[in-house]
């Protein structure tokens, strides 16, 4: 067997076997109290660790007392979680990269020791376990409805297809490069969104350049420059009639979430039907999130809107959209929508008359506009780079599909 993506240099088949042919299995702690936790002069790795971890993050174990009817962990064993709320963490995989004294394994999980140990890369068996490939046979094993278990002996009995060492090797460095580049870029996107952040607050404080000090700003209640409209009722599902029309019910990262769409057969009211720079505002989400809005731009038209939504439409020439949309994300703002939201178990909502009621500054439109093109500046460089992550997630997911068998 052959994998549709090789090094140059590698032509041999890989190796196809049963896991019970070429290892064996342990168990995990058995025989412990909830008070066994946390003390002792030995420690045992967590079934989280194993969940988040294609290798055993060695500092993230728990403590216990030895003891010398358990087994112990080494330097390249395999670890399995045995159950689940949902099937896709059930028979996830982690292995062990360095040896451990006196160290346990949780008994969530179990352990597969290879016997030939020396005929494997951890780094090749870290990602070859997690791979599209194994995963879904993985899938297949888990059993339950409320809560998912994998048998061991199932496990065992499946295959596992392997080439030489010196190809588990380049391909092992080579996934290992391309996590460290996405975590590179997922830290560089996390510090230039706090920057982003940044310049919001000083561009909205018209503290950023000399020029924006001391100008003069206007204070009004949001009802008075926009009208507020609540959204339409419809089958969220039906795509059926003459007319289908798109109904938008969520935001996403401050833009339409068009993969989440209802749809309605018709309008009767065309003053329904959303216009370029109308803003969708979200008033029934969690404390967290309520309050994300987005700019409805020409090529998302013609669409209506939800009831979790309310259409802020303008009404003067006194704002931009733009302007209105990076104000109301402001967490002065955020935190006014938080106060007078009213709040529930699962999700929070604020009605038309409060938020009508919200006090907004904002300068003439000469600054407005200096400030939307800084703004527009700033989201276009960070788009960029969110790109450059979302093209790193593909490019990884490409290969473990198409390096492995």
């Amino acid at each position: 067997m052959y994998p549709k993506v090789r090094f140059r240099g590698f032509d041999e088949s890989w190796r196809t076997e049963k896991l019970k042919n070429i290892g064996e299995s342990f168990s995990g702690l058995s025989g412990k109290k909830s008070s066994d936790f946390g003390h002792g002069e030995a420690k045992y790795i967590t079934y989280l660790n194993i969940l988040n971890n294609p290798i055993i993050d060695t500092k993230l174990t728990d403590k216990i007392e030895i003891d010398n009817k358990q087994h112990l962990v080494k330097k390249g064993d395999i670890f399995f979680t045995i159950s689940s709320e949902t099937p896709q963490e059930v028979g996830l995989s982690s292995v062990l990269d360095t040896n451990l004294n006196e160290c346990y394994l949780n008994s969530f999980s179990f352990g597969y020791r290879l016997k030939e140990i020396s005929m494997f890369d951890n780094l090749f068996n870290s990602y070859n376990f997690r791979s599209p490939n194994f995963r879904r046979k993985m899938y297949i094993l888990a059993q339950g409805i409320s809560r998912y278990n994998i048998s061991k002996k199932a496990v065992l009995n499946e295959t596992i297809c392997f080439p030489k060492i010196s190809e588990q090797k380049q391909i092992g460095k080579l996934i290992k490069l391309m996590n460290s580049l996405l975590s590179l870029q997922q830290r560089k996107l996390e510090l230039e969104n706090k920057l982003k952040k940044q310049i919001a607050f000083y561009l909205y404080s018209f503290t950023l350049t000399p020029n924006f000090k001391h100008i003069e700003v206007k204070n009004k209640k949001l009802g008075d420059i926009v009208d507020i409209s609540n959204g339409i009722m419809g089958d969220s599902q039906k795509k059926s009639g003459n007319f289908k029309l798109t109904r938008i019910e969520t935001i996403s990262n401050g833009k339409i979430d068009l993969s989440r769409t209802g749809y309605i057969d018709q309008v009767s009211d065309e003053k329904k039907f959303l216009e370029v720079g109308d803003i969708l505002y979200s008033n029934i989400n969690s404390l967290t999130h309520i309050g994300k809005n987005a700019i409805v731009k020409e090529k998302h038209l013609p669409l209506v809107h939800g009831i979790n939504l309310f259409r802020l439409h303008i009404t003067n020439n006194q704002i931009t959209p733009n302007y209105l949309h990076g104000l109301l994300n402001l967490p002065k703002y955020k935190w006014w929508v938080k106060s007078h939201a009213n709040p529930a178990v699962n999700q929070a909502s604020i009605n038309k008359t409060e938020l009508s009621s919200l006090v907004i500054k904002y300068p003439d439109l000469d600054i407005q506009n200096q400030i939307n093109n800084i703004n527009y500046s700033v989201a276009q460089y960070w788009d960029i780079q969110y790109s450059k992550k979302e093209s790193l997630c593909q490019l990884k997911q490409f290969l473990l599909q198409n390096l492995f068998i």
